[in-house]
């Protein structure tokens, strides 16, 4: 058994590991040669040094596990460790009869806990086992325990040198643990049989072999699914969009980091919200009809909505919804936002700053045009606008300037635009001709807005005399 893998271990974010053992788990610990069992032994101490727990250990002989040995010597260990042996004559009278192994497992247990120790895990090497013995005669050498197995005071092992048991006593261990600890792994027992069923049949054995290779599949199955569950995870949690999975009933099933912290919930608070604790009022009605339409199966496409978060601030969200159906019933929602909330913010400060703009160039009589340098338009009063069908039905924004001008008059506009970005503050001027056949005096400026540089052109359009 590999070191840490004989019990629970604690990784980097605070999470348990799958395959560990835990109080009251009672688990059979397979080792194929001696070798095996004084390096599950000094996993499984290692493990008990880090969880607290006191460890008992029943050897089969007086000539006990050496590792054991070794490490019990150990200064700041203390008495974590106690030694008891089928050969002792403490061990008999102990274990005359399941009422005494009861009580006697109960008064080792009460001792660890009043010397600090969490729990107290008792490893025993179980001696030869003749085959005629039965799964219920196994679980009878460990009599009485139930109770302190379900008050989760106590780790139950027995280890089994495999070489020294035949195939059917094997089998019978197998079907007697809930969990089993096979080649450094502890996996749940796919065979295991409580005992009260196991009395009330005659279980023919299969060959063992089989049960081995299967518990050891199962296992590494089992891991690389955990793996692949755990990096899915870990993409999910490390998106910078807003996901998350709604019940039918309405209550969140999974939200990931960057949602918790945008809409300031802890994960613990995520499970009693619904998810109209979150829709802004403005936005309730549109997101209780799509909640409803998602829901029924249908594919609402994109949708934009508006969250509030826990302070009251509101988060603009667009994105897709889809539901998880099984036999035309809901399962759950499946979302995936980006938050707009900074573009919704920049779209509204544009919107007002061109409803100010628009209303004071539309106090200028003439035609008059915002570019960029480059001469891409960015906004036009209403004389402008009325210079051009095209401008007049689908608006300037964002088309060349010389689109109000006759085919060759770009030139000339072009020149002009690079006198005034040159001339400084200076305003200069061309003679153009418009698309209306019309001859035009273009007057051109720099233009400032808010604080930031010189960067626009303004240009006044009269009719040349």
């Amino acid at each position: 058994m590999d070191a840490g893998k004989g019990g629970e271990e604690v990784n980097a974010t605070g999470q348990k590991d799958r395959c560990g053992l835990e109080p009251g788990d009672h688990a059979a610990i397979l080792c194929r040669h001696e070798g095996e069992l004084e390096q599950a032994t000094g996993s499984l101490l290692d493990h008990c040094r880090r969880e607290g727990w006191r460890l008992l250990y029943i050897a089969r002989t007086t000539q006990r596990n050496p590792i054991v040995e070794r490490l019990r010597a150990l200064k700041d260990y203390g008495e974590g460790v106690i030694t008891l042996s089928h050969e002792d004559a403490e061990f008999h009278r102990s274990f005359a009869s399941a009422r005494s192994a009861h009580a006697y497992m109960r008064r080792q247990v009460e001792g660890a806990r009043s010397a600090g120790y969490s729990a107290l895990c008792i490893m025993r090497e179980v001696p030869p086992v003749a085959a005629r013995r039965s799964s219920q005669h196994l679980v009878s050498d460990m009599a009485g325990l139930d109770t302190l197995l379900g008050e989760k005071n106590l780790i139950l092992l027995c280890c089994y040198q495999m070489d020294l048991f035949s195939a059917q006593v094997l089998q019978d261990a197998i079907r007697t643990h809930p969990r089993i600890l096979l080649g450094g792994r502890a996996v749940e027992n796919l065979f295991y049989i409580p005992a009260t069923d196991a009395m009330r049949y005659n279980l023919a054995s299969l060959e063992l072999q089989h049960w081995l290779d299967t518990l050891m599949k199962l296992s590494s199955a089992k891991e690389e699914l955990a793996e692949s569950e755990d990096r899915f995870r870990d993409l999910l949690e490390n998106a910078n969009d807003l996901i998350q999975s709604v019940g039918p009933d309405g209550k969140f099933l999974y939200v990931n980091r960057a949602w918790r912290e945008t809409m300031e919930y802890g994960a613990d608070e995520v499970p009693g919200l619904n998810i109209f604790d979150i829709i802004d009022p403005s936005s309730m009605e549109h997101c209780r009809a799509m909640f409803g339409r998602v829901m029924a199966g249908e594919d609402v496409g994109r949708i934009e909505a508006t969250f509030r978060s826990k302070s009251g601030r509101k988060v603009y969200v667009e994105g897709r919804v889809n539901c998880h159906m099984v036999n035309g019933v809901p399962q759950y929602t499946r979302a995936i936002f980006r938050d707009v909330t900074e573009l919704k913010r920049e779209e509204m400060a544009r919107r007002e700053r061109e409803q100010v703009l628009d209303a004071v160039l539309n106090l200028i009589p003439h035609a008059t045009v915002v570019t960029t340098p480059e001469g891409i338009m960015l906004y036009a009063n209403k004389p402008a606008r009325a210079l051009s069908p095209v401008t007049g039905r689908d608006g300037v924004h964002g088309k060349p300037f010389w689109s109000l001008l006759s085919p060759g008059e770009e030139e000339e506009a072009k020149r002009s635009m690079v006198e005034v970005m040159e001339a400084g503050e200076h305003v200069t001027s061309c003679r153009v001709r418009g698309c209306d056949g019309r001859d035009w005096e273009i007057e051109w400026s720099r233009a400032r807005f808010g604080s930031g540089e010189s960067r626009y052109l303004m240009a006044v359009l009269r009719r040349a005399e």
